[in-house]
């Protein structure tokens, strides 16, 4: 379809003349012509998008199945297959401290969420209850009011119906004119009763506020708290030296990796398998725990004054003879994934 068409089409319609059938329907297809254009080309992208992300998987899967292959080979040689046993045994352990140190920000996360939630309802229901404490007095003395009025003017038109005879005439009057202002009190004390009441109830019926989550101040204790957590588990291990060797599978792979011989790779596997037994039943030293946060508590610093983990170097492990053994910088070594369990 030509520009000179077009022109000629819009000559048509400001001469007052309508399109013909042939040429609405030869518009029509021109439109749906782009669209399928438009179609087309998002398709096409999308394809090339689908074999770009095939193309990377194909190279992880070709990655791995060479790591495998290389394993197979390296586990094939019985003098390493003590050196594998004994890094995965490692693995294991690594893992074993970071699911308690995961599950411990989250038990502690939850209660942080459960006591704010808490305090936030609280205040919520003092706040509902001043709100209905000052409503009540204003609808009582609303009440009192309107109550009052309303006994003014029944006595008022008692005494409108006891002035007889023509020489009560401007009596009458004048109380006439009495009745009719405190009608009109009486109607306002009457609305501000009811307005009153309607917002007595409109109170009454509020619910409490969502939740936008937990506050930086909740965010700062819950890390702190992890950190110290993670700082005990590294001297619950660190004794033997198991803390370091379980954070080195983390940056080495097993072929890499080396315990010694037979008997020295049997007895790292075997205190590593005692580590992990003593890590599943052990109950956390809460007194401990409390002595480390309020330790960090003192000595943490921030980036900024919205950002909830601290800076790895205002956590460093007091020196002296305070110092526990084996402590160590647990964010800047990351140990246990430990920012995997921080509160952002």
């Amino acid at each position: 379809m030509s520009l000179r068409d077009d022109l000629r089409r819009l000559t048509q319609r400001l001469a007052g003349r309508r399109p013909s059938a042939e040429e609405e329907r030869l518009v029509e297809l021109f439109r749906n012509r782009a669209e399928l254009k438009k179609e087309l080309t998002a398709l096409d992208e999308e394809r090339h998008r689908l074999l770009d992300r095939l193309k990377l998987q194909e190279g992880a899967t070709m990655r791995v199945e060479e790591q495998y292959a290389a394993l197979e080979q390296y586990l094939g040689r019985p003098d390493e297959g003590y050196k594998s046993l004994a890094y995965f045994q490692l693995r294991a352990l690594w893992r074993a401290g970071s699911k308690r140190l995961e599950q411990f920000a989250s038990d502690l996360a939850r209660q942080q969420k459960d006591r704010e939630r808490r305090a936030q309802v609280a205040e919520f229901e003092r706040d509902k209850r001043a709100k209905l404490g000052d409503v009540d007095r204003e609808f009582v003395e609303a009440k009192v009011l309107a109550d009052q009025l309303q006994a003014e003017q029944k006595l008022a038109q008692q005494r409108l119906g006891e002035l007889a005879g023509f020489w009560n005439h401007f009596r009458r009057r004048k109380l006439e004119d009495a009745i009719a202002a405190r009608a009109l009190r009486l109607e306002t004390a009457q609305a501000a009763v009811t307005d009153l009441g309607d917002a007595r109830h409109a109170i009454e019926a509020e619910p409490p506020p969502a939740f936008e989550g937990i506050s930086l101040e909740g965010k700062r204790a819950v890390n702190l708290a992890v950190v110290a957590y993670a700082e005990w588990l590294c001297d619950r291990l660190a004794a033997d030296g198991l803390a370091d060797l379980a954070r080195q599978t983390t940056l080495r792979r097993v072929f890499e990796s080396g315990y010694g011989g037979r008997e020295e790779c049997l007895a790292l596997m075997d205190r590593a398998a005692k580590a992990i037994a003593d890590l599943e039943r052990q109950s956390d030293d809460l007194v401990e725990l409390k002595s480390r946060t309020d330790r960090l508590r003192r000595s943490a610093r921030y980036r900024g004054e919205n950002d909830p983990i601290p800076m790895q170097d205002s956590i460093s492990p007091p020196d002296g003879p305070g110092r526990t053994h084996g402590s160590v910088n647990v964010l800047l070594e990351e140990y246990f994934e430990i920012y995997g369990a921080l509160l952002r």
